[in-house]
C-alpha cells in the first residue's frame, strides 16, 4: 500500500514538462491499446452525462481559471507576490481563455461541418441542417474536445504552481486547501482521461486532442515568456 501511495504522490507532483511527455505517450500508446482490446464499459464512467464530467470535466477551465485565481490572490494578500508576476499571471489567464475558446470552436466547427447525412448525399452539408431534416450525422473528424481541455488544464495547472513556489506562509490553511484543491482536480482530470482514452473517440482523434492541448501550454509558457521583459519571468 505505502509503495501505490508513494508513485501516486510523485505522480501528482510530476512536472508539467513531464507530463507533456506522459500525456503524449499513454494517449497513443493507450489509444490503440483500447482500439484493440475492447475494454468492457464502466456504467458510470461511460455515461457522457455522469457527474464529473458534467460538472468538472465540461467546465474544467472554468475551475483552472478560478483555482489558480485563489492562489494568486493569496500569496498577493500574505507575500506581497511582485506586480509584475501577478501580471504575467493575469495575461497567461487571459490568453489561455482566449486560446480555450478558440480551439473548442475549431473543434466543434469541424465535428457540424466535416461529416456526411445519412440524407441525400451532398445536399445537406452541415449537421444542423442534417439533423432538422430528421436525418444522423456522421462524424468524419471528431477531435476530442476533452483530452484537449484535460491536458490542456492540467499542464496549466501543474506550471502555473510550480511558478508559484511554496513560500514563508505556505503551512497557513488558506494556502494548504488552495494547492490542495489543484492537486485533486488535476488528478480527478488524469483519471477522466483514462476513461476518454477507453471509451471515446478513435486514436487520431485523441491524440490530436491531446496535442493541441500540449501546443496551448507551449506557446503561453515557453513562447509567451521571449515577448515580455526579461523581469517579467
Amino acid at each position: 500500500m505505502s509503495v501505490v501511495r508513494e508513485r501516486l504522490e510523485r505522480w501528482i507532483h510530476q512536472s508539467a514538462d513531464q507530463r507533456c511527455k506522459c500525456y503524449i505517450f499513454f494517449t497513443t500508446v493507450g489509444s490503440f491499446i483500447a482500439r484493440a482490446v475492447q475494454f468492457g464499459r464502466l456504467p458510470f464512467f461511460s455515461d457522457k452525462y455522469n457527474f464529473l464530467n458534467q460538472v468538472f470535466v465540461k467546465q474544467c477551465w472554468a475551475w483552472t481559471l478560478l483555482l489558480i485565481s485563489i492562489v494568486t490572490l493569496l500569496r498577493v494578500i500574505w507575500d506581497k507576490l511582485p506586480l509584475r508576476k501577478v501580471y504575467l499571471i493575469v495575461l497567461r489567464l487571459l490568453f489561455g481563455t482566449l486560446y480555450w475558446y478558440t480551439l473548442t470552436t475549431i473543434i466543434d466547427g469541424i465535428k457540424d461541418n466535416v461529416g456526411r447525412c445519412s440524407l441525400q448525399p451532398g445536399e445537406y452539408n452541415t449537421k444542423q441542417l442534417c439533423v432538422t431534416e430528421g436525418g444522423s450525422w456522421k462524424y468524419v473528424m471528431d477531435i476530442s474536445g476533452h483530452m484537449f481541455m484535460m491536458v490542456f488544464c492540467n499542464l496549466f495547472i501543474t506550471k502555473s504552481l510550480e511558478e508559484i513556489p511554496n513560500h514563508e506562509n505556505a503551512d497557513t490553511l488558506p494556502h494548504q486547501i488552495s494547492r490542495a484543491f489543484c492537486r485533486l482536480l488535476v488528478l480527478l482530470f488524469d483519471v477522466m482521461m483514462i476513461f476518454t482514452i477507453l471509451y471515446w473517440h478513435s486514436p487520431p482523434e485523441k491524440i490530436l486532442g491531446t496535442l493541441t492541448g500540449v501546443l496551448g501550454y507551449t506557446l503561453l509558457f515557453k513562447q509567451l515568456s521571449s515577448f515580455l521583459p526579461t523581469n517579467w519571468v
